[in-house]
């Protein structure tokens, strides 16, 4: 018997009988669905074109087999009939149950797997062939673009329980591709050095050690043909542009050399400049928001500097979606441009509603009083702007942002949207820490800055060092009243050691209280007082320098005091930790009142201004002078009231309280006055330029402490230079600093390494 000719026979009898069983109608009775491991039959049924109860024929079959494929799930479906039961045989496409990877440094984990999931990469996604081809061409893109031209990207495959599979991506990354030359090509106007002082993209100059200026990197190159072009267009030359970028790499592709090829053109210069359309902006005012004007060169940056103004001085007015547009001119015969600027203004909105979103522990009235735009009220982007400030500036707060949304069906009505990210404030803690001046540390405090979501602040702390035991409860309402009124209660008790503080010995014990107002004058300015009263008395060691015998002699050694203090403060700063601009200055006179058995008084200046440059530099300069008189039979402080100086917190590079007169026993013993002043670049720590909890410094101080406020002579002045750093851990600010001493005199406390964890900075 011929076989073959019986195996055709045979299939073609079944292949004959399959389509008459499929062209005759039948009704689904019931779906079978089997081959199932990780997806539920249920899902299989939703996307199934047919129903029990239905009938079913040959094109329904189709029908079935292309939606379930489309949904990416499954590599292979059969659809069958037993009876009147629609049978579905299908297998799935094993899922991703792992993504590791090895071998990566220039890109952390979680980088590169963020790049994989964009790419429709992630665990619980379908694998297939397609997708491993994915997955080596977006890692290699991202690693290319650093100048990673000789990395390699290995995928293999493990099987896991339940149909899955665990990727695992080793990364070859190979070396950089260092910059030897770049070669810039049609440049007549400007020498070609000084283009490449533009770019951060060039050759590496062979002191600077940790310069990453010869690593090529695609992004950065484009970075740098922005800069040219703006370089060209803010000095006139309107046409300009790059023909070419040629970037060539070396066999071992270790070596990188790039061409530009520039055309610059011609240079323009402003014909005339024109504000046209409903600016409702006074024309003198007008006139000053013009960053460009007639006889100039053409400037790109200052054309937008004039767009911004425009715009933001319509925000101001209510505007919230005028536009300026520009019309340009060009005369080609004379080199010129006319500019016309064209003002959209739009109709003037109003806020209809401010939502907060972030506030988890916040209720929202606390935010809601910080606003200075309020509902049903004009739009003005001035008060959003203070807005922003003021709730940034709330301790508890560590970033705002305030979006407009315009409202569906309106032309004149904007959503706010107030987006809070709140850090933790409200704690308990237990700490230890240790001062070189103060030793051993020990503090246990409640500090809750925004007492059960109000705002409120609420203070109970313990600290014990050798030479302080102090136990303070403060209590403050921040509103209270809707004027934004502050009011705050303080009690206290204070042991004091003089010895182990490293002043003239003698040991002082006190106990009061006061009650504080703080009267807001305008957005920045407010004015605070306090009243309060102190009992103290003071006991004497063997070591007790004559200075202090002959005070108490005249005066006892108890004192019950009533004390008042007033102040005025200016505070511009975009927020209270760590600004990056802004100024800070206060002027306070602290009183022993009538009454109490000591009179004096001190006078406080504490200034500080801060401006922010290159991104992450900040410039800031900070000056106190704070100066002491007696009443009655002395002119001078108590001994006890003295100011001291030199240290982490005055003039660093000098050993704490050491600077000024000192006492019989040579110790210091304080002065009237005292002076300090501070010179600081401060900047983020390298290679954590995101970490916000951590700021550097390179800094000049210079101060001193003077026994009586006519002693003042600039050449006492002592002066130091050096580099700190404050770290906010989670025990306390951490402060540290290498301070060198410019101008010490004999007798004078060098401590040039300073640190305080767990203390106030």
């Amino acid at each position: 018997m011929n076989t073959p000719l019986v195996k055709g026979l045979l299939a073609t009898s079944l292949l004959t009988a399959s389509q008459l069983l499929w062209s005759a109608n039948f009704v689904v009775q019931d779906i079978e669905v089997n081959g199932l491991e990780r997806v539920t039959a249920g899902t299989v049924l939703n996307y199934i074109p047919a129903n029990v109860g239905e009938a079913f024929d040959d094109a329904n079959s189709s029908d079935v087999i292309r939606s379930l494929y489309q949904t990416g799930l499954f590599e292979d479906v059969v659809i069958s009939r037993r009876g009147n039961i629609l049978v579905v045989n299908v297998q799935e496409r094993p899922a991703i149950g792992e993504i590791n990877f090895s071998g990566n440094k220039a890109f952390k984990t979680k980088e590169l797997i963020e790049v994989l999931r964009k790419a429709d990469i992630a665990k619980g996604r379908s694998l297939d062939k397609s997708a491993v081809l994915r997955i080596q061409r977006e890692l290699k893109e991202q690693y290319l673009a650093q100048g990673k031209y000789g990395v390699e990207i290995e995928t293999t495959l493990d099987v896991l329980p339940r149909n899955r599979r665990a990727v695992n991506i080793k990364v070859y990354e190979g070396k950089t591709s260092r910059i030897q030359r770049v070669k810039i090509i049609g440049n007549k106007a400007f020498k070609e050095k000084q283009l490449l002082k533009l770019l951060d993209s060039g050759e590496k100059k062979s002191w600077a050690v940790f310069s990453k200026r010869d690593r090529y990197a695609k992004q950065k190159l484009v970075g740098d043909l922005d800069k040219l072009i703006s370089f060209y267009q803010d000095r006139g030359y309107l046409n300009f542009e790059v023909l070419s970028t040629q970037v060539s790499l070396t066999p071992d592709k270790k070596s990188t050399y790039i061409t530009l090829n520039i055309h610059e053109g011609d240079k323009y210069r402003i014909s005339s400049v024109d504000v046209v359309g409903d600016t409702n902006i006074p024309k003198a005012q007008l006139n000053s928001m013009l960053k460009i004007a007639k006889g100039q060169s053409y400037s790109q940056k200052l054309l937008e500097e004039t767009r911004k103004n425009l715009g933001k001085q319509l925000g101001k007015k209510g505007y919230a979606f005028a536009k300026v547009q520009v019309d340009k001119r060009v005369d080609e015969l004379t080199k010129t441009v006319a500019l016309k600027l064209i003002v959209l203004s739009g109709s003037r909105a109003y806020v209809r509603r401010i939502n907060i979103k972030g506030n988890y522990r916040t209720r929202d009235d606390v935010y809601r009083r910080e606003m200075r735009q309020l509902e049903s009220s004009w739009y003005s982007k001035e008060a959003i702007e203070r807005s922003k400030v003021r709730i940034q500036r709330l301790p508890y707060v560590e970033s705002v942002r305030i979006a407009k949304t315009p409202v569906a069906g309106s032309r004149d009505q904007v959503d706010l949207e107030v987006t809070v990210k709140e850090r933790l404030s409200n704690q308990f803690s237990i700490g230890a820490g240790f001062s070189q001046n103060q030793g051993f540390l020990f503090n246990a405090s409640l500090k809750q800055e925004n007492f059960m979501g109000t705002g409120k602040r609420l203070f109970l702390g313990i600290e014990n060092s050798k030479s302080v035991k102090n136990y303070n409860v403060t209590y403050t309402n921040p509103y209270y009243t809707v004027d934004g009124i502050s009011r705050g209660f303080t009690a206290y008790l204070n042991e004091f050691d003089g010895e182990e503080g490293l002043v003239s010995d003698y040991i002082s014990n006190r106990y009061g209280g006061d009650v504080h107002y703080t009267i807001p004058l305008n957005e920045t300015d407010s004015f605070r007082f306090s009243i309060g009263g102190e009992h103290r008395e003071i006991e004497t060691t063997s070591e007790t320098p004559q200075h202090v015998r002959d005070f108490l002699a005249k005066n006892g050694n108890t004192y019950d005091q009533l004390l008042g203090t007033v102040a005025y403060t200016r505070d511009t700063r975009d927020r209270t930790i760590f600004p990056t601009k802004g100024l800070k200055q206060s002027l306070s006179l602290e009183m022993a009142l009538p009454g109490s058995d000591l009179e004096y008084n001190k006078i406080r200046y504490n200034g500080a201004f801060y401006q922010g440059f290159l991104d992450h530099f900040i410039f800031a300069a900070k000056a106190k002078v704070a100066v002491g008189k007696g009443s009655g039979d002395s002119d001078g402080l108590p001994f006890y009231q003295k100011f001291y100086g030199g240290g982490l917190r005055s003039v660093r590079g000098f050993k704490q309280n050491s600077l000024g007169p000192r006492d019989s026993n040579d110790k210091p013993k304080g002065g009237d006055l005292s002076t300090s002043a501070s010179a600081e670049l401060l900047f983020p720590a390298p290679f954590m330029v995101d970490n916000k909890s951590i700021r550097m410094s390179a800094f000049v101080d210079a101060g001193n402490v003077f026994e009586k406020t006519g002693d003042f002579d600039s050449s006492d002045l002592r002066y130091s230079a050096g580099i700190g750093m404050v770290w906010l851990s989670p025990v306390g600010p951490f402060s540290v600093s290498y301070a060198k001493p410019l101008n010490a005199k004999d007798g004078d406390e060098e401590q040039k390494f300073q640190f305080s964890l767990g203390a106030a900075f």
